[in-house]
């Protein structure tokens, strides 16, 4: 019983204090949520989305070792927007082993990217039946910094980079 007496203070002091796990799994998953959004954005052509979530500060470090701004990245996304619309086969992109932590008002995402190209050759004749074009797979890890600025989570900085091909 003296034991109990004891425990009960501490555990509600902790709890009290301490973030919950509750919380700190919400907001990992708010975090997780705004990279899909910005993922499917980058893709389609939303430049209001994308810059709701880059930061105005924004700066990135590309596979290539190309730093970028917020303003690099707008004008790319503009100009996807604006390119003719086409049917095409798109890269098949996968991301997995992504990690979030969170740190207040920071959180750090890092994760693995896979990018599977199909090389394919268009013709406006018909031609005989061909073996399917090789395809080829890049794969980046990533780090991504996002911070609650103004009541909401942005982007503030991301760095790629290329693991080399075995």
């Amino acid at each position: 019983m003296k034991l109990l007496l004891i425990l009960t203070p501490v555990v509600l002091m902790a709890a009290i204090f301490s973030p919950g796990e509750e919380q700190l799994t919400k907001t990992q998953a708010l975090v997780r949520e705004i990279e899909r959004t910005l993922t499917t954005a980058l893709q389609r052509g939303d430049s209001a989305s994308v810059d709701a979530i880059l930061a105005d500060d924004y700066i990135e470090i590309d596979a290539q070792g190309l730093v970028r701004h917020k303003p690099d990245v707008m004008a790319t996304v503009r100009a996807q927007a604006s390119a003719p619309r086409s049917t095409s086969v798109g890269p098949e992109i996968t991301v997995n082993e992504t990690e979030v932590r969170i740190y207040g008002d920071t959180a750090v995402l890092i994760g693995l990217k896979t990018t599977k190209y199909q090389f394919m050759e268009y013709q406006a004749l018909p031609q005989p039946a061909q073996p399917p074009a090789p395809s080829v797979t890049d794969q980046h890890r990533f780090m991504k910094v996002y911070s609650k600025l103004h009541g909401h989570w942005q982007l503030v900085t991301s760095q790629t980079t290329a693991i080399a091909k075995r």
